[in-house]
Parts: structure tokens; C-alpha cells; sequence
């Protein structure tokens, strides 16, 4: 410590006369770190020097009774051989004085006193299991139980209702004693209570006088007979069922909902499927459309001859679009004898949104004014929906990716899981 002082001493005053010199930024650091180690070891004497309890004073404490032995490490110094040797030093904990047992054997009485009834009224009435410890005053006294009527009360204090509702009737005594032991003192103290069995159910009552019937039949028999009358009254037996006519009528409410609920959210789904079929179809319907009628075709002779590719898919195994289902269906309509008008309108409902109802009108406007004027009308309306189409394709392109962002951050949980566990139980070498 005398060295730490000296040195923190000489390197604090070196450091004020020859801050400003020249030479003070090469060796700034390392004096800083010296003075720094030199006043901390200054510190860590003096805080050994002040500690009146340790080794170096001749004294340790003992720890206070029930908080064990206390082991700790020390340096012993023989100054004729010049010698020093670390000895390791186990301290037994204190122990109580004879008057200090006697007090806390008095204390640990009168907790007893405070805390036996527990929610009980008082020991004239003990309805439910008291309060029954093996220590008092916080852990210095032990405390042994033992009670007079074992059959309703065991040692460590609960009660045995089943026991209390067949042989009390009004009330019983027993008799309490504990042995409180602290140290080398011991004390037994003793004292009387009364068990009171608790206000029967009219359930409680009728299933006592059963088992007590049943109790009283002979049990060698092979079969055990039933009580037809308790107390006067008809006993009539039956099976408990399975189920439940009223579970079972619940349980019907339950799936009745469950299936109503997922027939309409399987309508939705098919409605929100139709619907972008729909709408994923519409930029090539009306570019089809707008070809044909560019080839020199008729409105009805265009629409008839996109039926008849789509049936000629369709033999070929392609897949079924809404789009050309409804086309369909209005050709049956007008062979069926429907006016061109009518069936463009019975598509536009059939179809059912918005686009289509505005090709319809095209169809319709074209009707009036000619095949040229159509014409274009369509190729503007093909170069605006194609620009939705690819829109609508970004969007989807998006909305995929954010879907698969979950399950790719629980992949990389799980990579990360099975790099890093194994790393774990290898360093703590489970």
C-alpha cells in the first residue's frame, strides 16, 4: 500500500510540473494507466486497513444462528521463520444463550397462540385445516407436532373432512401438544380445541346416508344392494348417460354454426376467385375482340367465333375462365332466340362488374354507330386495361412477397436454432 501511495504520489506531481512540456504526449498514456493502477491499489489497502471484522484485525464474526458455517481464506505470518501460509478457515455460525432459547421458545408460544385458528372463529370451532408449522420465529425454533384424535386430524394439521362428516355430529375435543426445541432448550406446550364438522348440502347429507348403507352390507357378498329409502324418502336408480340430450343439442348448435360459417366463407372465396379470374381475363377478351372486329368481322360473328375457340380449348384440357363461361352462355341465349341487345345485358349481370358493364355499353354504343367507331374505342380501352394488368400483376407480385415474409423469418429461426444450440451444449457440456 506504502509503494501504490508513493508511486500514485510522485506520478501526480510529475504530471502537473510536466503537463506542458514537449515530451509529456509520448508518455501521457502510460503515466495515466501507472497513476490510475498505483491510486486504486492505494484505495484497496485502505479499505483492507479499515475492515475491523477481517483476518487482519484477530477477529471474525460468526454468522447469526441458522444461517450456517462460515468458510473464508486468510494469510497467517510466522515473522521468526518468515514465512506466510493461505489457510482456509471454517467458523461454526453463533449460538443461542440460554435466555435468548428461553425467549424465542415464549415468542414462538404466543405466535402459535396468533396463528392456529387460521381462518377458523376460534378453537371452540375448527372448521377448516389450522395453521400447523414445523418452524416459528422465523426458522430458530423447530416445532413437532402431534394431536389426540389422529383419525380426524393428522400430525401436520389437516383435516380429514370425509372422516369429520361420518363421526362428528356436533363437536370434538382434541388435545394439541408441540414440542418447540431452540438450541439446547426445549419446551412442550399443550392445549385443547374443538372440531365442528361444516353445514352439510342436502347432497352431502343424502350421498353420507348412502355410503353408510352401503358400508353396512356384507362384503363377501358379490353384489352390493342399492338403498331404495333414506329418511323415508324413494330412492329411484338410473345410468348416468354418455351424453346428454342437452350436450348433444349444444354440440349441434356449435357445428351447425361451424358448418354455416364455413359454407359462406367458401362462398367468398369462390365469389373473390371468380372475380379476379374475371378480371385477370378481361385485358385479353377485349384484345381478342378488338382483333377480330379489326380482321373485318361483325360484333355477333367476332363473339361467336371467340366461343368457339374457347370450346375448342376446352376439348384440348385447358383450364375453364369465368370470362368465356358467361361468353358462352349469352351464344345459348341468342341462339335461343334472345336479341343481341338483351344478351349483351344478361352478360354484363352475369359477369358482374364494373369493366365488363363499360364493354357492354362499347357493344352496345356499336351497334348505333358502327364497327369503325367501336374499333377504336376498344384498342383504347385494350391499351388501358393492359396497363392495369400489369399494375394489378405488380401488386400480386407484392402481396406474395409480404405472405411469404413470415415463414421465411421462422425458417431463419429454425436455421438459427439448430446452428446455435448445439454450439451451446457444447460449451457448457450438457
Amino acid at each position: 500500500m506504502v509503494l501504490c501511495g508513493a508511486l500514485s504520489v510522485c506520478l501526480g506531481l510529475g504530471m502537473l510540473l510536466f503537463c506542458r512540456h514537449r515530451q509529456w504526449k509520448s508518455i501521457r498514456s502510460p503515466c495515466l494507466v501507472l497513476f490510475a493502477f498505483g491510486l486504486f491499489g492505494l484505495l484497496l489497502g485502505i479499505m483492507e486497513g479499515a475492515a475491523v471484522n477481517g483476518a487482519a484485525s484477530g477477529r471474525l464474526k460468526r454468522r447469526a444462528p441458522g444461517e450456517g458455517e462460515l468458510n473464508t481464506e486468510a494469510y497467517v505470518y510466522l515473522p521468526q521463520q518468515d514465512t506466510e501460509y493461505a489457510v482456509e478457515l471454517s467458523i461454526p455460525e453463533r449460538k443461542y444463550r440460554r435466555e435468548e432459547e428461553l425467549a424465542l421458545l415464549a415468542a414462538a408460544i404466543e405466535e402459535i397462540q396468533e396463528t392456529f385458528c387460521r381462518e377458523n372463529v376460534s378453537l371452540e370451532e375448527i372448521v377448516h385445516s389450522p395453521d400447523v408449522r414445523e418452524h416459528y420465529q422465523d426458522g430458530a425454533v423447530a416445532a413437532e407436532w402431534s394431536f389426540s384424535e389422529r383419525r380426524l386430524i393428522s400430525a401436520e394439521g389437516v383435516l380429514d373432512e370425509k372422516a369429520v362428516k361420518q363421526k362428528v355430529k356436533k363437536r370434538q375435543e382434541v388435545k394439541a401438544s408441540v414440542l418447540l426445541s431452540c438450541g439446547e432448550s426445549e419446551k412442550e406446550y399443550a392445549f385443547l380445541f374443538w372440531i365442528v364438522p361444516g353445514k352439510k348440502s342436502r347432497r352431502e347429507e343424502l350421498l353420507l346416508e348412502i355410503e353408510e348403507q352401503i358400508a353396512g352390507q356384507e362384503e363377501t357378498q358379490e353384489t352390493v344392494t342399492l338403498p331404495e329409502q333414506i329418511g323415508g324418502r324413494e330412492l329411484v336408480w338410473r345410468e348416468r348417460p354418455a351424453v346428454r340430450p342437452e350436450e348433444l343439442l349444444g354440440l349441434g348448435v356449435l357445428v351447425a354454426a361451424a358448418v354455416f360459417y364455413a359454407g359462406r366463407e367458401q362462398k367468398e372465396r369462390e365469389d373473390e376467385k371468380r372475380k379476379r379470374s374475371l378480371l385477370l381475363s378481361y385485358p385479353e377478351f377485349v384484345g381478342k375482340l378488338s382483333l377480330m372486329l379489326g380482321a373485318g368481322m361483325g360484333i355477333s360473328g367476332a363473339l361467336r367465333k371467340m366461343d368457339q375457340l374457347y370450346l375448342q380449348r376446352q376439348k384440348e384440357g385447358a383450364e375453364k375462365e369465368e370470362a368465356y363461361e358467361a361468353l358462352h352462355r349469352m351464344i345459348c341465349e341468342m341462339e335461343n332466340g334472345m336479341g343481341e341487345l338483351r344478351a349483351y345485358q344478361a352478360f354484363s349481370e352475369d359477369c358482374g362488374l364494373q369493366p365488363y358493364r363499360k364493354l357492354t355499353a362499347l357493344l352496345t354504343a356499336g351497334q348505333r354507330v358502327g364497327s369503325q367507331r367501336l374499333l377504336e374505342q376498344l384498342n383504347e380501352e385494350a391499351d388501358r386495361v393492359f396497363l392495369e394488368r400489369k399494375n394489378a400483376a405488380r401488386r400480386l407480385g407484392e402481396e406474395a412477397g409480404t405472405k411469404l415474409l413470415a415463414p421465411m423469418m421462422m425458417m431463419l429461426l429454425i436455421v438459427m436454432g439448430i446452428v446455435m444450440i448445439p454450439a451451446f451444449l457444447s460449451i457448457y457440456g450438457i
